[in-house]
């Protein structure tokens, strides 16, 4: 099944009224649109924000996120409430409370921090993340992968909830092998990694899903939540620390683990952190988008350095950082 186009902002507000939502007469004003959503904002008529997705793709899992969203508040952290999903013939559409504040990245249209200047109350926020990841990461959910409305997962264990990732083969490898060396390398040690029983994961653990105040540095909200899924919780930090600016990551590891982590931690975090890194660099050279991928062909490399001279860390390799307004080539 093909995705068709969204839902028309007049269709989704004459939707979202017939579902007893009291939007004001404005309606819906756009905010973005990304591979997955268009998204706008709304307000209802007594004057609380929200936030309107309308799915690009043919299975958007907003029940998945609503279910992730409640288990999330119900422990005390932040997150948005889930106000009303539907499917119909013209299409399928989110409504869910607007998190105060800014995403970490400083703009919702960034996609990471890597070339950002990071302010104070943005370091202080990543603290605040890694102190609630670590309240997430101890709700415990039915399986592996991703999950269903009721909170379960597909996989019986965390080896065989990645093993399909790490089998997959493309007939060309765009990275010119590197791709297959590290699958190969990671598979060979993930006898390394302890099987923790299955954790609530964000899933897309990025600063510019993390809501913060900007004045107090306190956290607002973890958003985007489709992509939650049963796993390691050690994935989540592993995936953040692939994408984000080292002084973002640093302080977010040092409250997640305060008397810092042990060798199964730091391998674990590796080994997350090289897989992640493999996946998204075959993303972006799969799209042409080769600065991106230049940069996360340097992670990959220093993670099968780190992996193949057994010298793990918890903390991705240093990168040199690129300002170049033009795009990198792909050779």
């Amino acid at each position: 099944m093909s995705p068709g186009p969204a839902p028309t902002a007049p269709v989704l507000t004459a939707r979202i009224r017939a579902a007893g939502i009291p939007l004001d007469r404005t309606g819906l004003a756009p905010l973005a649109s990304g591979a997955d959503n268009t998204v706008f904002t709304a307000q209802t008529i007594d004057g609380h924000h929200l936030i309107v997705k309308a799915s690009l793709r043919p299975n958007p899992r907003y029940a998945t996120a609503a279910w992730a969203a409640a288990a999330l508040t119900a422990q005390g952290i932040p997150a948005p409430r889930i106000l009303w999903h539907d499917r119909w013939d013209g299409g399928t559409a989110c409504v869910e409370t607007r998190c105060p504040g800014n995403p970490l990245t400083g703009t919702p249209d960034q996609l990471d921090t890597t070339d950002a200047a990071i302010s104070e109350s943005a370091v202080r926020a990543a603290r605040h993340a890694g102190t609630l990841l670590h309240l997430a990461h101890a709700i415990t959910v039915g399986g592996y992968g991703k999950l269903t409305p009721q909170g379960t997962g597909p996989h019986r264990s965390l080896t065989t909830s990645i093993l399909p990732d790490l089998t997959a083969r493309a007939s060309v490898d765009p990275s010119g092998g590197l791709a297959t060396c590290a699958r190969r390398l990671i598979s060979a040690n993930l006898w390394r990694l302890p099987d923790p029983g299955p954790h609530l994961l964000v899933g897309d653990c990025a600063a510019r899903h993390i809501f913060h105040h900007p004045g107090t540095g306190r956290v607002t909200g973890f958003i985007d939540l489709e992509s939650a899924r049963g796993g390691d919780p050690l994935a989540d930090l592993a995936g953040f620390s692939v994408r984000e600016h080292p002084d973002l990551v640093r302080p977010l590891l040092e409250s997640y683990f305060p008397d810092g982590a042990t060798v199964d931690q730091i391998w674990a975090l590796t080994l997350h952190r090289a897989r992640i890194a493999t996946h998204l660099m075959l993303f972006h050279l799969t799209r042409g988008q080769y600065r991106p991928a230049e940069r996360l062909t340097e992670h990959v490399t220093a993670d099968i350095r780190a992996i193949s001279t057994e010298t793990p860390t918890a903390m991705p390799a240093p990168l040199p950082f690129r300002h170049s307004a033009e795009p990198s080539s792909p050779h």
